[in-house]
């Protein structure tokens, strides 16, 4: 996600910090600090309720993250990767490279994120009952992880995708309808729902002053659907897909280029020649990456003869590559979540074609043609 700090790995998945949950942090912890815990007058300066505040939003970020870490650890359990596990203004979300085989999977990785959930908010519930003095700021901080862990496990649980109980619908319908795309039509369906709803009840809030309260959940029924009309959409395409795979649409006309020739010998004996908007970076049989014209384009014109290609281009890794036999709607996300637009087609060492955007999309257009 674009504007994401990461902080680190756990269980071997990257942690990453989106700049909007640094303001919800900021929010959460003003709102405990004068309105929550405002009421717990045990302790005279008010910088303690700030403090305790600060600490309580901390942990919140624990308890989301840990939502996160068990629908990740799950779905590794089953044989899926994860890319990286995101916190942003809207609480999480786990990058799950694939989708679950099955709806037995779905269900589990599903289902566990909001067991969490509860399973946190019983902890700060018997924690909530040890003998604090009644006006203790602490015993407030407590009382209120135990309910936002509650709040945050029910709402997980609505039936709404692409909500986890949305997604725990979809397994369901899975199951007993036996067909994929419907159950994410229904539940995308009900999910849009629940979204509009949302929508409508912020603008209600707003007509009586709230502003914050109404814009808040104006974003969430946006982002909701939003999360619903692309998971309908990701199952269409997933079926236009189906049975074709990256060796039917990947070009096997390769045109590489050298390391070491300058920037301003790429522009003139590649880019204008052949037309194309990316190459491979070759070095005899080894391929070492891709240069793309967004590459070129960060470089300042008077300078391009001071660069070299190995300099700018984009080294290799497991982000740029695929293998023939994959499936073209596992190249479709991959491209989707990378910023080079292509893929490089890889035979264990050996590159031996490129697969494009460009190349699935008129894919996707001539099968809706034919079908429509």
């Amino acid at each position: 996600m674009v504007g994401s700090l990461r902080i680190g790995r756990v269980l071997g998945i990257p942690i990453e910090i989106h700049y909007t949950w640094v303001i919800v942090f900021g929010l959460i912890t003003n709102t405990l600090a004068t309105s929550y815990l405002s009421n717990y007058t045990l302790y005279t300066s008010p910088y303690i309720n700030w403090i305790i505040g600060g600490i309580a939003s901390f942990i919140f970020f624990i308890c989301v993250t840990m939502h996160e870490l068990m629908h990740s650890y799950t779905a590794i359990k089953l044989g899926l990767k994860i890319k990286r596990i995101t916190l942003f203004m809207f609480g999480g979300i786990a990058e799950i490279e694939g989708e679950p085989k099955s709806a037995r999977e779905e269900l589990l990785i599903s289902i566990v994120g909001p067991v969490t959930s509860a399973f946190l908010a019983l902890i700060f519930f018997l924690l909530s009952k040890i003998p604090f003095n009644p006006l203790s700021p602490i015993g407030g901080a407590i009382l209120y992880l135990y309910r936002v862990n509650l709040i945050l496990a029910g709402f997980n649980l609505v039936p709404a995708f692409p909500l986890d109980g949305g997604r725990v619908l979809r397994a369901i319908l899975w199951m007993s309808l036996k067909n994929f795309r419907r159950a994410t039509r229904i539940s995308a369906s009900i999910g849009m729902t629940f979204a509009t709803m949302i929508m409508f009840l912020g603008f209600y809030i707003l007509l009586f002053g709230q502003f914050i309260t109404g814009l808040w959940f104006i974003f969430i029924g946006w982002f909701l659907s939003q999360g619903a009309m692309s998971g309908e959409r990701e199952v269409d395409i997933r079926e236009a897909f189906t049975d074709a795979k990256v060796k039917d649409l990947m070009s096997r006309e390769i045109q590489s280029v050298p390391p070491n020739i300058t920037v301003e010998e790429l522009v003139s004996n590649y880019f204008l020649v052949y037309r194309y908007v990316a190459f491979p970076v070759m070095w005899g049989d080894s391929i070492l990456g891709i240069v793309t014209l967004n590459d070129v384009k960060k470089i300042p014109r008077e300078e391009w003869k001071n660069y070299t290609v190995r300099e700018i281009m984009t080294p290799i890794s497991s982000d740029l590559t695929i293998t023939p036999e994959e499936s073209a709607f596992d190249a479709f996300l991959k491209i989707n979540k990378g910023s080079v637009g292509r893929l490089l087609v890889m035979d264990e060492d050996r590159l031996i074609g490129i697969i494009s955007k460009t190349d699935l999309i008129r894919f996707l257009q001539i099968k809706s043609m034919i079908s429509g």
